[in-house]
């Protein structure tokens, strides 16, 4: 099957520059992400799930460093990318929820602007259009200076580098340093002579772009000038009318006045026996010595009194109105009048992003990711809305660009189970009616049992197994992940649960061989000396550890794994047969209406 793949990285690899030298959090991760599929990142704390996103993101702390490796987005390498052209991709294209919505979240700012804004301040059509015109040259023009800025922070990483290796000599690091500097030093020249033609190629179609651009603006602001231009004419007559219908109101106005002086005195006088005997009624009523039903009397009474009232109004008052030719006439103006702001709006849409559009827009994401009375709780602050409904806003931000790559790093770790639950529903929803392609980063691998598709197992910024979501649960292969499936607590397990013992390596000092040897009951001495390679479980099933050589030793996965998996299966099972009925249910339904 020939599927469409969105993202593609390989080989990445991230460091931290500190004090103490570099933290090698990220180390040759390398998976692949294809439309309309979930890829769940799972792993304890510290495992580099994170940062690997944040990679992708582009924005790694100012310390952090990609030591090699590609982040190829529709076959884009993101790491060689300019700032400018990162832009152009992050938030539009790749989207991302974060772990805590109220921090993500300005507290004094109403959610409705958060949401809104991102699509007021982009939101300039033009503007976009003009720049996409010229996009590819410009870039290519940024991406090479972007080139340059890196070789040059190559050297210095390398300086930093050997200046924290205490194994090699002074004399050696100055050879190695000499050697890498003429290396990187022609590659910056060659990349040097190549700016003064980029530059030249993009400030002409840049020109280019600028003389379409306002030719376009030119039809537009001509278009809307004829509008308003015709609707003015339309205007005019309608002005008149409402003149004639004032003058008009006016003459019966005074034809009627001494009719209604004599229908002024007949309400007030209807009006004062009401009074009257609202007076009466109440006087009875203090009479009634029980305390509650003289309050019920009470407010009965005056419950009556005031719709009779109401009624006396009017009554007299459309027979005092005379025929109000006027109002018809404003209505008709102020209908006309309407048309003119509607048709301007739609003028201004193609100029730029409108807050009535943004607006509009707004509530709509925020219907579909189930905020209630979207239009009330537009004006409402962050601390107005539960933990969950938070998470729902920070998602509807998300959302906002229509974006085609969704990354949720963590995003129910802050929520309770149940709310958790309706989470991960939304989001799985919203990723299969947008055909979106998710990256879900979680420690927990029962949270994604049901909503992913493929499982990238990680542990100290490695993928140590990889496969189709049913293969790391029926068929798990790596001790680190059998170790994760031991601690997921579920309702029907008896036994214990499992902890892992120790804790991860401290990455300022990478282990040589396998990371998990130190915590893991079934190393050999090999897992202490080499690192183990992807051995192939499956077609789409990988595993590096030492355990699946041919020579190694047969080690049996834990018992409670082993029970563990039967029940999925059970269950699975009951699950087949259930939906089975259901679609056999539906399918006689239909037979029978048809």
């Amino acid at each position: 099957m020939n599927r469409e793949k969105v993202l593609e990285v390989k080989d990445l690899t991230v460091s931290f520059r500190t004090p103490n030298g570099l933290v090698r959090a990220v180390r040759e991760v390398t998976f692949d992400l294809y439309k309309g599929e979930t890829l769940a990142i799972v792993g304890e704390s510290g495992s580099g799930k994170s940062v690997t996103t944040r990679a992708i993101m582009g924005i790694l702390a100012g310390n952090g460093i990609i030591d090699k490796g590609e982040i190829k987005y529709r076959n884009q390498d993101l790491t060689k990318l300019s700032e400018a052209n990162f832009h152009k991709i992050r938030g539009n294209k790749i989207g991302m929820i974060f772990q805590d919505p109220l921090s993500s979240l300005n507290p004094i700012m109403k959610i409705g602007k958060q949401i809104t804004e991102a699509m007021l301040v982009n939101g300039d059509r033009m503007k976009n259009e003009y720049r996409d015109i010229y996009h590819h040259e410009f870039h290519d023009y940024l991406n090479k200076k972007t080139i340059i800025k890196m070789l040059h922070k190559d050297i210095e990483n390398k300086v930093f580098e050997l200046s924290n290796d205490d194994e090699l000599s002074r004399s050696e690091k100055k050879t190695i340093l000499k050697e890498y500097k003429a290396r990187k030093g022609a590659l910056i020249k060659a990349a040097n002579a190549d700016l003064p033609a980029l530059k030249t190629k993009y400030k002409a179609k840049q020109k280019e772009a600028k003389v379409i651009i306002n030719e376009k603006k030119a039809v537009i602001n001509s278009e809307k000038k004829e509008m308003v231009a015709e609707f003015r004419t339309h205007l005019a007559p309608l002005r008149e009318a409402l003149t004639v219908a004032k003058a008009n109101d006016k003459l019966k106005q005074k034809s009627v006045q001494p009719q209604v002086a004599g229908m002024k005195q007949q309400r007030d006088e209807e009006l004062s026996v009401l009074k009257t005997k609202n007076l009466e009624v109440k006087e009875q009523n203090s009479q009634i010595e029980d305390v509650r039903a003289r309050k019920i009397a009470s407010k009965s009474t005056n419950k009556e009194y005031k719709l009779s009232v109401k009624e006396v109004k009017q009554k007299y008052g459309a027979m005092m109105k005379p025929l109000d030719e006027t109002n018809v006439a404003k209505a008709n103006l102020v209908a006309k009048r309407e048309g003119i702001k509607d048709q301007r709006e739609q003028f201004t849409r193609k100029l730029k992003v409108t807050r009535l559009e943004a607006y509009e827009r707004a509530i709509s994401i925020m219907d579909e990711v189930g905020i209630p009375e979207s239009g009330k709780r537009f004006n409402q602050f962050p601390f107005q809305f539960s933990g969950g409904m938070r998470q729902r806003i920070v998602i509807a931000i998300a959302l906002t660009a229509s974006p085609e790559l969704l990354i949720c790093d963590e995003p129910t770790t802050a929520l309770d189970v149940t709310i958790q639950g309706q989470i991960l529903k939304l989001i799985n929803d919203i990723k299969l009616e947008r055909d979106l392609s998710v990256i879900f980063i979680t420690h927990d691998l029962g949270v994604v049992a049901n909503m992913a598709d493929r499982v990238a197992v990680m542990y100290a910024g490695k993928i140590v197994e990889y496969g189709e979501a049913r293969e790391i649960f029926y068929e798990p292969s790596h001790p680190y992940t059998w170790a994760l499936l031991s601690s997921v607590p579920d309702l029907d397990t008896t036994a214990k649960l499992l902890s892992i013992a120790g804790t991860p390596p401290d990455m300022l000092f990478p282990p040589k061989g396998d990371a998990f040897a130190d915590r893991n009951q079934y190393a050999m001495k090999i897992d202490f000396e080499e690192q183990p390679p992807y051995f192939k479980v499956s077609e789409s099933h990988y595993a590096a550890t030492w355990l699946l050589h041919p020579d190694a030793p047969k080690v049996e996965m834990p018992g409670i794994i082993n029970e563990r998996i039967q029940r999925y299966k059970q269950q699975a099972g009951k699950d087949d047969v259930r939906r089975a009925r259901q679609a056999d249910l539906k399918q006689s339904e239909g037979d029978q209406v048809e």
